[in-house]
């Protein structure tokens, strides 16, 4: 089977939208051993066919995790040294529904790790969802002060998509409250929040917002080499070995991958086979 190279093709390796591979012991073994033997199968963005990719450097256009406890990218640094890496750092210290999250001052920590052991122009930090929790902003605030000292100037946002477990309760005038005091609160600190760009139900709501205050493109082409075509939402596509029907063992209850009415195939999210 041809070996094909995301460099070549202009497209960065997503590790995962659809799991949690650091914060995974499983899927993070699934991840080193494929990286020992310089190839993955994962799905083309645009065919969504499964190919052979290459993971060496040379061949790697750049790696772009998504995680919510990024300590095996810490632990594994200087694995990761050969490659453009981008780490999306979820941190909401929502642990009450959040199985296995970071608690608050984990979180916290984390970011500042992160952002000093890959640089904080390569780490996103994602608060998102916002959680459904009293005193929120309070929350937000109190991440917000380590990633101001960490060195990051943006946080890309996002509330509850529809889904089959939890609902978002809030409407949109609440939503748009939260996002103004939100970004009141960072606007001193120089933190751009941004709506993410796939997010419609407010668009209406932002002509008059905070200078601070803007929908954003969380994964943009900007940050890749040639700029790639881009998703819907203005995201760079990306090959990606996990899809929506792949199994992940946080199951969170608010996930949209775990949303059974996107993927009818989904009826357990815990127990379904990895690709190898």
């Amino acid at each position: 089977m041809e070996i094909r190279s995301g460099r070549e093709e202009k497209y960065p390796y997503s590790l995962s939208r659809w799991t949690d591979i650091p914060g995974s012991e499983s899927k993070w073994a699934w991840f080193l051993n494929v990286l020992s033997q310089g190839e993955m199968f994962a799905f083309d963005p645009k065919t969504a066919f499964p190919s052979v990719w290459s993971l060496k450097p040379e061949d790697t256009l750049g790696l772009n995790f998504w995680t919510k406890d990024p300590t095996n990218l810490l632990i594994k640094r200087d694995l990761l040294r050969p490659y453009k890496v981008k780490v999306h750092l979820t941190a909401t210290g929502w642990e009450e529904v959040e199985k296995g999250a970071p608690s608050l001052k984990e979180s916290k920590d984390l970011l500042t790790e992160a952002a000093y052991t890959f640089r904080p122009e390569n780490v996103i930090w994602r608060f998102s969802p916002i959680p459904l929790v009293p005193n929120v902003v309070t929350r937000f605030s109190r991440i917000a002060e380590a990633a101001h000292t960490a060195g990051l100037k943006k946080v890309y946002v996002a509330f509850l998509q529809e889904n089959d477990r939890v609902p978002e309760t809030r409407s949109p005038l609440e939503r748009y409250a939260l996002l103004q005091l939100m970004a009141n609160e960072v606007r001193t600190a120089g933190i751009e929040v941004l709506l993410c760009n796939d997010d419609h139900s407010l668009l209406e709501l932002m002509d008059s917002k905070p200078t601070n205050l803007s929908l954003g493109v969380c994964a943009g082409p900007e940050d890749w080499d040639g700029l790639p075509p881009s998703e819907g939402c203005g995201c760079a596509l990306m090959v990606d070995p996990f899809t929506i029907n792949e199994s992940c063992n946080f199951a969170c209850s608010y996930c949209y991958s775990a949303d059974q009415r996107l993927s009818p195939k989904k009826h357990n999210t815990t127990h379904l086979p990895m690709v190898r």
